[in-house]
């Protein structure tokens, strides 16, 4: 059964470009490669060889490609899964035990027990028949971001990866396939392949024997069944280094996007590719070769501001979108009285912790002495994962008091006349970013607003 979160058609392209628009910066030259990709993958156009349904982005690390990835993997599987309501018929059996036990009461203490176990029974039963008729009464969609969600799998090669690491990637692509047929794969670092043999099966993988044949997936190694990729669609990422300032002759600003510069950076391209499998002593695979190779720059310090921007902006949507989950999450159906968790509020950065954040990855970026330049989108990345993350994982925990962010920003309640209580939680939450000294990692954490973000 395909996965309820993919986009259909149009809309996976529609979903692209809106997303592209409002969160990546840079590198308009890769975009005519991904529209022509996409429109292979939504069946615009027919597929025949394997530069249909494969991409190879490759630049400086820190340049933006797999983001570029995730961006296409969320176009066409939205970041959300179905989760199951955790205490639906828990809340509808205490509700209904409690209502036919003080009634049985009434004909003495055995009939209070017998009238509560008829209760649960009979709430148990309809519950199951309802959510069987009415599936939202014990579903939701969560937030499960990239590359968690249906329909995905990102595979990260390390150096020295060899035949056994490309094969265990085959397996796990097999299963996702199954899920669904139009599965996004991206594949980064795969010039951290240390042999021949893993190319070799790699290449074989992607465009099928022969080199322009429907690829299929072995499900395991012993007795494997065969699972054939048609409508898949592949992103590979490589750190090749496009030469001096890690743009190949391509300049920041609108220079760079001009054809005469693209040329130039198709050409430090092909170079680079030629010096990578001669530094090997491997003649260059004819799969790789076939592939169009999408070159990125390095980012400019501009842009490492702009993305910063809207990074920030991104993580506030997040942690929004989280807790509306969490919201959803405390839902108690019962046939007696549900209780539904409401919020209204927001999540904003004030204009000190977007410098704070912007000075961070300025001066991080310019002192980076990595091969491949300034490597700004992997400055950010390195932030998210060392600092946002955590922080998400506190979003929603508890105080000591047993008390909320959301629940100390207070609520308001309201029961109708169906006996359905919502609590409505009114806090404006702000993201703030704060650093102890110029040379310090600076942290994050969520907080109730009092007056305005800083």
């Amino acid at each position: 059964m395909p996965c309820r979160n993919a986009v259909s058609g149009e809309e996976v392209r529609r979903h692209f470009e809106s997303r592209a628009r409002q969160d990546y910066v840079g590198q308009q030259q890769a975009g005519d490669f991904v529209r022509s990709a996409l429109e292979s993958y939504i069946g615009l156009t027919p597929r025949a060889t394997c530069k249909d349904w494969v991409l190879h982005f490759t630049g400086p690390s820190g340049s933006g490609k797999t983001f570029l990835a995730e961006i296409i993997a969320s176009a066409a599987f939205d970041e959300w899964e179905d989760e199951m309501y955790s205490t639906a018929q828990l809340g509808a059996g205490i509700s209904s035990c409690a209502g036919l036990g003080v009634a049985g009461l009434m004909f003495g203490p055995l009939a209070g027990a017998i009238g509560c176990a008829t209760g649960a029974m009979m709430a148990y039963t309809a519950t199951d028949a309802a959510t069987h008729v009415f599936p939202s009464l014990s579903y939701f969609r969560s937030t499960k971001p990239f590359p968690g969600q249906c329909g995905v799998l990102q595979h990260k090669f390390s150096r020295g990866s060899d035949l056994a690491e490309v094969e265990a990637f085959e397996y796990a692509a097999a299963q996702e396939l199954l899920r669904d047929p139009k599965a996004v794969f991206i594949l980064d670092d795969i010039g951290r392949l240390s042999d021949g043999a893993a190319y070799e099966h790699l290449g074989r993988l992607l465009c099928g024997v022969g080199g322009n044949s429907v690829p299929a997936f072995r499900t395991e190694k012993e007795n494997p069944e065969l699972i054939p990729a048609p409508r898949a669609l592949f992103i590979l990422t490589s750190d090749l280094v496009l030469g001096e300032s890690g743009a190949g002759g391509g300049e920041c600003g609108a220079g760079s996007f001009e054809p005469g510069s693209f040329e130039q950076m198709l050409g430090a391209v092909r170079t680079q590719s030629s010096q990578f499998w001669a530094a090997r002593k491997q003649l260059t695979p004819d799969w790789w070769e076939d592939l169009p190779i999408v070159p990125f720059r390095e980012l400019c310090h501009d842009e490492i501001t702009d993305a910063v921007k809207k990074y920030l902006q991104r993580q506030c949507d997040n942690a929004g979108k989280r807790l509306d989950s969490e919201m959803d999450r405390r839902y108690v159906y019962s046939l007696t009285g549900s209780v539904v968790h409401k919020w209204i509020g927001s999540v904003k950065h004030g204009p000190a912790s977007l410098s704070i954040l912007e000075n961070y990855a300025g001066e991080t970026a310019e002192r980076n002495s990595l091969d491949g330049g300034r490597q700004g989108a992997w400055v950010i990345q390195d932030f998210h994962h060392s600092v946002m993350k955590p922080a998400f994982s506190r979003l929603m925990l508890a105080d000591k008091h047993g008390g909320t962010l959301l629940s100390r920003g207070g609520h308001k309640r309201h029961t109708s006349f169906m006996n359905t209580t919502t609590l409505t939680y009114t806090a404006e939450v702000c993201l703030r970013v704060t650093r102890a000294d110029a040379g310090s990692l600076p942290t994050v954490h969520f907080e109730v607003m009092k007056h305005r973000c800083e």
